[in-house]
C-alpha cells in the first residue's frame, strides 16, 4: 500500500531508505526555501524531469495532478519521493503545505495504489511512497 511518511532526518537515515532497491526510482527534492506554490511547482518539475506543460495550461494543482498521474511521465513501476528539509517547506504558509499533503494522501497515493487500474486504459498500479523528512 502506498503511503506518506513523516519522519526526522535521523529516522530516515537509520531506515536506510534512500537507494535501497535497484528497481526503484528515487526522487529527492529540497523543501528548504520553498514559500510559494510556483516555487514548489518549478522545483517539482525539475526533480521529476517532467516535460513542458502544454500551452495554455497553468502552474496549478490541476496540472500538477495531471502530470503526477500520467503513466508516460512516470514510466517506472516503483517510486520513492523524498522532500528533505521539510521543516522549511512553506514555513510561512502552513496552510499551503497542508493542502499539498492532503493531495498526496487523498488523491495521488490512492490513484497509484488502485484507482489507476479502474480509470486508465491499460493502467498499472505503481508503488509510490512519499517521505517528508525534517531535520528536527
Amino acid at each position: 500500500m502506498n503511503k506518506l511518511y513523516r519522519m526526522t532526518k535521523e529516522e530516515f537515515e537509520k531506515k536506510k531508505i534512500l537507494y535501497k532497491y535497484p528497481d526503484t526510482k528515487y526522487i529527492v527534492m529540497d523543501g528548504a526555501g520553498i514559500e510559494t506554490y510556483e516555487q514548489y511547482f518549478d522545483r517539482l518539475w525539475e526533480v521529476f524531469g517532467f516535460s513542458d506543460i502544454p500551452e495554455g495550461w497553468k502552474k496549478d494543482n490541476h496540472t500538477e495532478y495531471d502530470f503526477m498521474t500520467e503513466m508516460d511521465e512516470l514510466p517506472e513501476g516503483k517510486y520513492v519521493f523524498v522532500i528533505r528539509n521539510y521543516e522549511g517547506f512553506f514555513k510561512s504558509n502552513p496552510l499551503e503545505r497542508l493542502k499539498i499533503e492532503n493531495r498526496y494522501e487523498n488523491y495521488l497515493l490512492p490513484f497509484w495504489d488502485e484507482e489507476v487500474e479502474r480509470v486508465v486504459v491499460e493502467g498499472k498500479r505503481k508503488d509510490f511512497n512519499i517521505y517528508l523528512v525534517s531535520n528536527t
